[in-house]
């Protein structure tokens, strides 16, 4: 059975939400109705300790001012001036943590989105999306169908080379493809 999910399941530390949610369903609602995709691969960035998250020593800014607030809520940024890339965020108020969907499966025609910025642009997720609720928005939220998950994979992530020691950190989890 589907469920939505909750604020108690977000408010987790940003390594273990961003493995919690792998195989659960991104839900989008656009102007081609109900999109979804299945959370195969993501990549967890912690706030102020971390050097490859934009909260790094709690940066707050007009961008960076969504991983502030509470678990569940919507981070979306744009880069290299064409994909948008989305993010969770997590924990409570004041910890500036945020899991990035790095890939996931359609469930409609089973496609393989395999980066970021194809995930966005299937389900249609943009600047819009930035801030929502995803407990309580109608246009996009997550669910759980109870998906066996089987064996996660750990790995460093990906494009930070900036990051000096942080980028060694085994932060990317993802389930065979």
């Amino acid at each position: 059975m589907e469920k939505r999910l909750g604020r108690d399941f977000y408010r987790q530390d940003v390594v273990s939400l961003s493995r919690a949610l792998l195989g659960k369903i991104i839900c989008v609602r656009g102007d081609e109705g109900l999109k979804r995709a299945r959370i195969i691969e993501t990549e967890a960035y912690g706030g102020a300790n971390d050097k490859a998250a934009h909260s790094y020593n709690n940066r707050r800014t007009a961008r960076t001012e969504v991983m502030f607030w509470d678990g569940g809520h919507v981070y979306v940024y744009l880069i290299y001036g064409m994909h948008y890339l989305f993010n969770v965020i997590a924990n409570r108020e004041n910890i500036p943590e945020g899991v990035m969907i790095r890939c996931a499966r359609a469930l409609e025609g089973n496609l393989v989105l395999n980066g970021p910025g194809k995930v966005t642009k299937y389900l249609g997720i943009d600047r819009k999306h930035y801030g929502l609720d995803l407990t309580k928005a109608d246009n996009i939220y997550m669910i759980d169908d109870d998906y066996p998950v089987g064996e996660i994979f750990a790995g460093k992530r990906i494009n930070i080379d900036y990051a000096g020691e942080d980028k060694e950190r085994l932060w990317r989890f993802y389930l065979k493809k």
